[in-house]
């Protein structure tokens, strides 16, 4: 089973690996970064980057309107002191006060979202979780960016080389095109388009270096950036394992797994909160099925804390409603990630860490267990 990506570190998941997962799954709801320095919320709808009138940091975007030239300290200061006043948002009394148009205030706006991301793309380390269960309200957007031009404009300003380096295949290793890679060919830039060209079919990075006409640190950012939005890189031994039909006993073993994790986190929220327990993790399961296939609809929760699945079949033909392998692994990961969130509401952050440490213990010995 793959990895809870909804939270985890970024020294496992790079920051514009966890967009894309975001981007592709269209997520609504907060992105959490703890980065020591400035801890980081991230508001998306339907898995774009967005602003909400009621959440977005206003004074942050004040500072890069005064820093970009767009507008002086002088004017800032008598918005601020409009805003008060009036009891109004800062944003608003810089139209107010005509110091930009909304025109241009918006333009603004869009071009900080995805600025004000930037540092995290060079974040080696910190720990970060999806809330999926946010209520955020359409009728409150300010803006939306597109998350796939977040994650190239992030990309392409970078400066921590490590990060890239440590994603990129050995050099005598076979990089390959995707079979995804044609729905974003229209949002190629000319010079990502030449180099996907050259890798064709497939083609070696050392291969890269010396055919391309683009220079080798370059040619290292693009197969970082092709690896990040899914459209080139090694193979995917993950992808090809969800191509292949599961045995009765891979079956069981999988569901083995995923049941023991669920055990592990109702017995450490149980051993806090006692028999309560089990209510805030049947919450849990209540509120992630509009988030399941419609196949998963029936799935509840055992008074031991394992989740029942209904129709549990004995081979990938049988699986429920005959909902694809890949979706359905990733409802369990989605189950997991849940209850995973609810232990954090629950009892908060230290603990949130603990369980998901845990969790990461069961999957290694599990890991040794199959290998004996």
């Amino acid at each position: 089973m793959e990895k809870l990506w909804l939270n985890g570190n970024l020294s496992d998941n790079p920051f514009p690996y966890v967009l894309y997962r975001i981007w592709n799954s269209k997520r609504t709801g907060r992105l959490e970064i703890k980065t020591q320095k400035h801890p980081k919320k991230i508001d998306f709808f339907n898995g774009d980057v967005t602003a909400f009138a009621s959440s977005w940091d206003q004074r942050s975007f004040a500072k890069f309107l005064h820093d970009e030239k767009k507008i002086s300290s002088t004017s800032i200061k008598k918005c601020e002191k409009l805003a008060q006043s009036k009891q109004i948002s800062l944003f608003k009394s810089i139209t107010e006060l005509n110091a930009l148009s909304s025109l241009k205030l918006w333009s603004f706006l869009k071009t900080f979202m995805a600025f004000d991301l930037f540092p995290l793309f060079d974040q080696q380390e910190a720990e970060f979780f999806f809330d999926p269960t946010q209520e955020l309200n359409e009728s409150e957007i300010l803006a939306s960016v597109s998350t796939i031009k977040v994650i190239k404009k992030g990309i392409y300003q970078m400066k921590n080389q490590k990060i890239i380096d440590s994603q990129l295949p050995a050099q005598d290793q076979y990089i390959h095109q995707y079979p995804n890679k044609s729905f974003l060919n229209k949002e190629l830039n000319p010079n990502e388009k030449y180099l996907l060209n050259l890798i064709g079919d497939k083609m070696k990075r050392d291969q890269l270096y010396q055919h391309s006409e683009i220079g080798q640190n370059e040619v290292n950012r693009l197969i970082y950036l092709f690896s990040c939005l899914r459209i080139a890189g090694p193979p995917h031994k993950a992808l090809n394992h969800l191509t292949q039909e599961l045995s009765k006993v891979e079956l069981n073993r999988l569901l083995d797994s995923f049941n023991q994790k669920c055990v592990c986190i109702f017995k450490y929220i149980s051993k806090e909160i006692g028999p309560v327990a089990l209510s805030v993790l049947e919450k849990c399961i209540k509120d992630i099925k509009p988030h399941l296939p419609p196949q998963l609809q029936n799935i509840r929760l055992s008074q031991d804390g394992t989740v029942h699945i209904s129709s549990t079949p004995s081979t990938n033909p049988g699986l429920p409603g005959e909902i694809k392998l890949k979706l359905f692994l990733n409802a369990l990961n989605e189950i997991l990630a849940a209850e995973v969130l609810a232990v954090k509401k629950t009892l908060g952050d230290d603990h949130e860490s603990r369980i998901t440490k845990n969790l990461k213990n069961i999957g290694k010995w599990n890991s040794k267990k199959t290998k004996s």
